[in-house]
């Protein structure tokens, strides 16, 4: 079973077929779930952005955002060809 919790709420919403409204829950907190992180992520690199132009010698924005743990990057590198 996977770790995220996107994944395993859309794994389980087709066993609830038969309960219409538990299934609409499932994926409608799916959706949430999603919007809420691209949300945090868009804000990290905000973050990441301005960190680097207020402190002389700073990192890069990527390298900032590694150094924090963040992976805030990794959609765009992934979507990039």
């Amino acid at each position: 079973m996977s770790d995220d919790i996107v994944t395993r709420l859309r794994n389980w919403a087709p066993c609830w077929a038969l309960h219409d409204q538990i299934s609409i829950d499932l994926n409608q907190g799916a959706d949430e779930i999603e919007r809420l992180r691209a949300e945090r992520d868009e804000a990290r690199r905000e973050v990441c952005n301005l960190r680097p132009s207020v402190c002389l010698g700073a990192q890069t924005a990527v390298e900032f955002a590694n150094h924090r743990g963040w992976d805030c990057f990794k959609e765009r590198d992934d979507a990039r060809p």
